[in-house]
């Protein structure tokens, strides 16, 4: 049985995973963060299960691709997806200070009833995946057999094919002068950029749970709490994303500094004191959405089929989470050919 290596436990590398091991390889994937998920980070105030959750990445997904969908349909029977309805609002600059006007919209968003991590995990686990977290790739090298991947203290892992979808600058970084029989690394610098998130614990809004904001330092504001069906709560968790501009102007600013900035200017939107909000979490995405260079690719996905390697994300197929199941599925379809 082949045997392939995924690196990235993702939405990517999990739906690559999936159709990976119903075409009949040897799955292994492994990721240096202590669980699955990669994007679809959730968390809690507490360890204890029944603890409020909030989602700091990834807020929500669409589907309309038939396959995907059909995934969608499948994962909302099991009840490990549903569907959020928030009373969608915008946020726009005036002369006169912040206007925060409601926008509503029949989109259908998906969202985890525990926050999407636990649907990622879910994914893996429902297909019994060999996943292992806390094992950063250190280096991948080629060999007469394919593939060995130096995993640091957890040794050496042999190959014959493998999958990467981690962020472009990390990919280019593992494979070195290897690089370069996968030209969309070339530009690995400009295919993603940063996004600055943080949760607050704040008030409720009447008639508003999801915020897009058209100008300033934040491009996006969601009520978790809402989201997770808490809605006889007055304190919320409200997870708040920085634009990507703001988020590469500042980039290397503090914690501290960030925080401070966004809870004031999400303060003014909603016309809430800063008094009545509670830090939560502050959290910096270095890659997080597809940049200047990041062009969708036909394939939605890169391989070099002689080499027996393939990228995958998001950003080889126009971002969102869509994007990243279906760059996955592609990539293991490469293999598979």
């Amino acid at each position: 049985m082949a045997k392939v290596l995924i690196i990235g436990a993702g939405v990517a590398g999990a739906s690559a995973a999936l159709a990976l091991d119903s075409a009949g390889w040897d799955v292994v994937v492994v990721d240096k963060a202590r669980r699955p998920g990669g994007r679809c980070a959730t968390r809690r105030l507490a360890p204890d299960r029944h603890s409020p959750w909030f989602d700091y990445g990834a807020q929500y997904f669409t589907a309309r691709d038939t396959a995907f969908r059909a995934r969608v349909e499948s994962d909302l029977a099991a009840g490990v997806l549903e569907r959020w309805s928030p009373a969608v609002c915008m946020a726009e600059h005036a002369a006169s200070g912040w206007q925060l006007k409601r926008s509503p919209d029949e989109r259908e968003r998906l969202v985890g009833p525990e926050g999407l991590n636990h649907w990622v995990r879910y994914v893996f686990e429902q297909a019994d995946i060999d996943v292992r977290c806390g094992q950063p790739v250190r280096r991948l090298s080629r060999t007469s057999q394919g593939w060995r991947a130096d995993l640091g203290e957890h040794g050496r892992f042999n190959a014959d094919a493998i999958v990467l979808t981690v962020p472009p600058v990390q990919a280019r970084r593992l494979l070195g002068e290897q690089a370069a029989v996968l030209p969309a690394l070339a530009e690995a610098d400009r295919m993603l950029l940063p996004c600055h998130s943080l949760v607050v614990a704040a008030p409720a809004l009447p008639d508003c749970q999801a915020i897009f904001v058209k100008d300033g330092p934040l491009s996006w504001c969601a009520d978790n709490s809402h989201k997770a069906g808490h809605t006889d709560t007055s304190a919320r968790l409200w997870t708040l994303h920085a634009g990507p501009e703001f988020s590469a102007a500042h980039l290397e600013d503090t914690p501290e500094s960030i925080a401070t900035t966004l809870t004031r200017e999400f303060a003014a939107i909603t016309g809430t004191s800063t008094r009545h909000m509670r830090l939560v979490r502050t959290h910096r995405w270095r890659y997080a959405r597809p940049g200047p260079a990041a062009e969708p690719l036909a394939d939605r996905c890169q391989a070099a089929r002689d080499e027996r390697i393939v990228l995958a994300g998001d950003w080889l197929a126009g971002g969102r989470v869509e994007g990243a199941w279906l760059s996955g599925a592609a990539a293991a379809a490469q293999l598979s050919e």
